[in-house]
Parts: C-alpha cells; structure tokens; sequence
C-alpha cells in the first residue's frame, strides 16, 4: 500500500482528479463495468484509476465491486469539501474585489459561510432569482442599486412594496429614470403606497441588500447591468460593515421626495 503524504502537491492534485471516482463510491459499491458507465471514461483509463486508489488504500474490491475504505470516506468528504469552498472562493473573488472599494473594511473570513450563487451557462438568472426568494421572505429591505439586481422582478417586488414591504433603495438615476419611463403605473402605486423611499446617488460600485435575517451582495458583469454574481450570509460581521456602508451612502444622497419625471427632475436639480 502507497502511503498518502499530505506533503506532496502532485499526489493530492491527483486525488482531486479522481474524486469523482471516489464521489460515486460514496453512493453504492460498483463494479469496473459500472464506473466506467457513470464516470464516462474508457476501460484503461477506469483500470488505472482503480489501481491507484486500491494501492493508496482508500478503496477496496470486495466480490468484483469496489467500495470505500474508512480511509476513502474520510479522504472523498475531506476532498468533497475543498471543492465546494474552493468553487466558492473563486465565485466571491468579484464580490471582495468590489467591495473593497467601499467605506469600511471587512475580513473576507467574514463569508466563510455564505451562499454563493453565480450565473452559469444555461442558467444566467440564478443570482436574481436567489435575491428574489429572499425578498419573499423578508418584512423590510434597505439596499443600493437594487434595481441592479432584479430589474426583471419588478413586478414582484412592486407587489411586495405595495403590499406593506418597507423598502429603501439608493440607486442610480438612471435606474430610476429606466423605472419611470418603463412602469410609470407601478412607481407611482409604489411611491403613493408609503413604504417606498427610494435616494439617488451617482456612484455605486456593488448591489447591496439588507434583509430581515440576510445580507446580500450583488456584482453586475463589467460594463453591462447583468447580474454575475449573488452573496447571502447572516454573518454579524457582514451586517454590521452592510449598515455601516449603507449609513455612509444615505448621507451624500438625495432624496427622491416625488415618485413622478418632475420629482425626479427636481431631484437631480438638487
């Protein structure tokens, strides 16, 4: 048997390589026939990789059917795990990038275990429709350039606003000249309503949303308003630097009195 050495940076690379040899494992014991069939790989290639791992003693051949040692459990959780947090760090890189522009630090360790949902191909709205959940399941939302994160959910979120949720909004005013001009019906219901008040300010470098319970933070793809990347935590830490960001900004930007083109005209005058 081949001792593993944590030590050796090939070995463990490998071990990542054949993970999803070890992933299946974790679901039933199969025989050569089988993972070759699951894992789509030729008979040679299935013949090596089992060979390697018997001999690093993570699996075993048990009546023509491979199966995880103690050892492999371990070794495929620890490997499962590294994965997911190494996707994940890569999927935050944008968001650390942008909000370290902003006022107020924060110690990336503070997302350690927050849910990170990126736009994939295939599925480009998977960040809007993780903000939208939340937006379902809050009683009050505080954000800047929410409008950044869901322009396709206005609809929703008018009914949400409508319906008695306290929303305040620094955005864009161009995102609200957008809004105006697209759904001048539905900003006005929302405006009259009383629990919108929406601030405008020329700069801001993030999407972010202050839930109930939540955090979120949204970063748009660079030069265009679609969503990259959505982040949601409950970390303390992350909402205490989300309030103090949020007073920093409320404080330089002017507040939209008048949901209507002359109110917004009057405001950018001002």
């Amino acid at each position: 048997m081949t001792a593993i050495r944590p030590e050796d940076p090939d070995l463990l690379i490998d071990l990542i390589r054949r993970s999803p040899l070890l992933e299946e494992l974790q679901q039933d014991a199969l025989d050569r026939a089988e993972l070759q069939d699951r894992l789509a790989v030729s008979r040679a290639t299935c013949h090596r990789h089992t060979r390697t791992l018997d001999e690093l003693g993570v699996i075993e051949r048990v009546d023509s059917h491979f199966q995880l040692t103690e050892a492999g459990w371990l070794l495929t959780d620890a490997l499962t795990t590294f994965k997911r947090d190494a996707r994940s760090a890569v999927q935050l890189a944008p968001v650390l990038d942008a909000v370290g522009d902003a006022p107020g630090e924060i110690d990336a360790k503070a997302f350690a275990d927050a849910t990170v949902t990126s736009a994939e191909r295939g599925d480009p709205y998977s960040p809007v429709a993780r903000f939208i959940t939340l937006v379902r399941e809050t009683e009050a939302l505080r954000g800047l350039d929410m409008d950044a994160i869901a322009p396709l959910y206005m609809d929703e979120i008018q009914k949400r606003i409508v319906g008695g949720m306290e929303t305040e909004d620094i955005t864009h005013p161009g995102a609200v000249k957008d809004s105006l001009d697209g759904y001048p019906d539905k900003c006005m219901e929302a405006c009259a309503s009383g629990y919108l008040t929406v601030q405008l300010y020329d700069d801001l470098p993030f999407g972010l949303a202050i839930f109930d319970d939540r955090v979120g933070i949204g970063v748009c793809e660079q030069g265009t308003r679609n969503l990259r990347v959505f982040v949601d935590t409950d970390s303390p830490a992350v909402r205490e630097w989300a309030e103090s960001v949020y007073e920093v900004y409320e404080s330089e930007a002017i507040l939209l009195e008048e949901y209507t083109q002359q109110g917004f005209r009057e405001a950018i005058e001002a």
